[in-house]
């Protein structure tokens, strides 16, 4: 078969195939590839975390999996629990109150999106997170009932609200940076105050759009922790400028009520936050 797949990060696992049925298996895809974690809820431990990167982007998501399940030798029936995050920047909020599945088609559309399929994510008592599907994940979907789907935006705000429910309320802003492009979430005193997707080219870009956002919402800069996940070094070029108009920059440290195997000590966590916090999200 034609191959889509190759390793970018590829952390070794010795893993007994007998007890895969124990684990749970989570799938984060992007648009120019995957990475998985396995975990096991018995141990409350990281078994496995791997990356691949696609060498075409016109394949289709059953090609992916099909692929992806024969490299590592398992299948999605094999374990426990599957779930797959659908890692794109297509999304909108809705007030939990005024949601209803019947309107997702028309909140796509004032989106300009035009797929046929969309789903909805329960974030808390009072957001809803609608966004569409492919039709390749849809058909893929359709043939495996039994593996869930979210929106790496639905964990990644359940996860915040859940790390920071019982710390000190204060305004928080959070960068998670892709390739070319971040999203930024703004949590005030427990709630979601803003959330938006901006592509950037150049470190004059990435600081403007997260300084405009301050401004127009009257965040404090010298005092309003700003934390960083995702595609990015603490001592990058892009961390570098923004400390000198952010005074409080932070990275996401290891959740300590997990356990880690010793294969993974060499990954920084929030390379990889939201898939670490989607075992927590369910």
């Amino acid at each position: 078969m034609t191959s889509y797949l190759y390793p970018y990060i590829q952390e070794s696992a010795s893993l007994d195939s007998k007890l895969l049925s124990n684990y749970i298996l989570t799938i984060q895809y992007y648009l120019d590839g995957l990475s998985f974690v396995i975990f096991d809820p018995s141990e409350q431990k990281f078994l496995c975390l791997k990356h691949y990167k696609t060498n075409e982007k016109n394949n289709t998501f059953e090609a992916l999996m099909t692929e992806l399940q024969e490299i590592e030798s398992w299948s999605f029936s094999d374990f426990r629990k599957v779930n797959i995050i659908v890692d794109d920047n297509r999304n909108t909020f809705i007030p939990h109150e005024f949601s209803d599945e019947k309107m997702n088609d028309c909140y796509m559309s004032i989106m300009n999106i035009t797929e046929k399929n969309n789903k909805s994510d329960i974030i808390n008592s009072g957001i809803d997170n609608v966004y569409p599907i492919s039709e390749s994940i849809h058909e893929f979907l359709s043939n495996h009932k039994e593996i869930n789907l979210y929106h790496s935006s639905s964990i990644l705000i359940k996860s915040i609200f859940k790390e920071f429910s019982e710390r000190i309320q204060e305004t928080r802003a959070f960068v998670n940076v892709k390739n070319n492009s971040y999203e930024l979430t703004i949590v005030d005193n427990g709630n979601l105050l803003f959330h938006n997707y901006f592509n950037f080219t150049t470190k004059e870009d990435f600081i403007y759009f997260i300084l405009f956002s301050f401004e127009q919402l009257k965040i404090d800069n010298e005092t309003t922790p700003l934390y960083f996940m995702g595609l990015i070094e603490e001592k990058s070029v892009l961390v570098e400028l923004c400390s000198r108009y952010i005074r409080n920059i932070r990275f996401f440290k290891r959740n300590n009520d997990f356990n880690y195997t010793n294969e993974l000590d060499s990954i920084p966590y929030y390379y990889y936050y939201i898939l670490f916090s989607s075992v927590s999200c369910e």
